[in-house]
């Protein structure tokens, strides 16, 4: 592919500087992208925006389906990239998609992922919710579906955490993570966890804020819907496990990723996971999280197999 390993193409015609840029992640979401991206055409507005479609390491008919969206949206952008990993791609839009001119210009950017569907009003109650709280730099929406719905949103609040499936950031924000040249490591699961933890800290900003500004808002009737997984479908049990196995790793490599850079500063970001696993502090195996204890320990025991194999000297 063009540009290093991606291409660009411009699938409808819109405004040069929009005020809302939306970046979609798409990987193998031929079955929902189009869905996805009719909830962004019914919530804007009349608001000037610009919507790229990241397809990351796409194998199915998502980037067909996508370019036969192009009456559905002004403005339509598409992405490919052969990566397949979100954190990769998000580091592409912020850095080399998105330009200084236009996010001089974007009062917010919203991320989302391919397989949601916006409620009506969702990113105009984000966007209002960011100029509402002057001290705010990223805007929340919260799920309306998932067994666990109504936990997840307790814990988005009481936590400060934002879900990757759709979020907001103030323009300047991000402008700010291109000033200092913020790349998330490649391979680095769950970039929400990331993102929100870039914006609760002043770590990487070289001068602190107020402790009692806001950081972070959530709206509750800005929601996201997307397919839960049923008891009834077989090849739900293994996207359960798979999904069971990602979580804990998420959580360990945020783990190591939060003690490397807040013990040695921004300059060891990891490039990629495979680096940050040779680096980074390993996780305690010693440690209880109930019922998910023993898989946290074989995913701990496999890092320290990980780094075996690398070798510490590799870095």
């Amino acid at each position: 592919m063009a540009n290093g390993g991606w291409r660009i193409s411009r699938l409808s015609d819109g405004p040069s500087n929009p005020v809302w840029s939306v970046a979609v992640f798409a990987h193998n979401e031929a079955k929902t992208i189009r869905m996805a991206l009719q909830s962004i055409a019914a919530t804007v507005g009349g608001k000037a925006i610009k919507v790229c479609v990241l397809a990351n390491g796409c194998t199915d008919a998502t980037v067909a389906e996508v370019r036969a969206c192009s009456d559905l949206l002004p403005n339509l952008w598409l992405a490919e990239t052969s990566i397949a990993d979100k954190a990769h791609a998000w580091n592409l839009y912020v850095h080399d998609i998105l330009s200084a001119d236009s996010v001089g210009a974007c009062e917010s950017c919203f991320f989302m992922d391919g397989d949601v569907s916006l409620s009506p009003t969702a990113l105009p109650l984000l966007a209002a919710a960011l100029d509402e709280v002057a001290t705010a730099e990223a805007a929340g929406a919260m799920p309306a579906t998932g067994r666990d719905r109504d936990a997840w949103r307790r814990r988005m609040l009481a936590n400060g955490m934002l879900a990757g499936n759709c979020y907001a950031l103030r323009g300047s924000f991000v402008q700010l993570l291109r000033e200092r040249r913020i790349r998330m490591p490649i391979g680095l699961i769950g970039e929400d966890f990331f993102v929100s933890w870039l914006v609760a800290t002043d770590i990487w900003r070289g001068a602190a804020r107020n402790e009692e500004d806001a950081r972070f808002v959530f709206h509750g009737s800005a929601e996201f819907s997307f397919r839960s997984l049923s008891p009834w479908r077989l090849a739900d049990y293994r996207t359960y496990l798979r999904r069971k196995w990602r979580y804990t790793l998420r959580a360990l490599q945020h783990q190591m990723l939060v003690r490397l850079l807040t013990d040695r500063g921004l300059s060891a970001m990891p490039v990629d996971v495979e680096e940050l696993y040779c680096r980074a502090p390993l996780p305690s195996r010693m440690i209880w999280v109930g019922l998910d204890t023993p898989l946290r320990l074989v995913v701990a025991q496999w890092l320290r197999r990980v780094r075996k194999r690398a070798g510490k000297e590799k870095f």
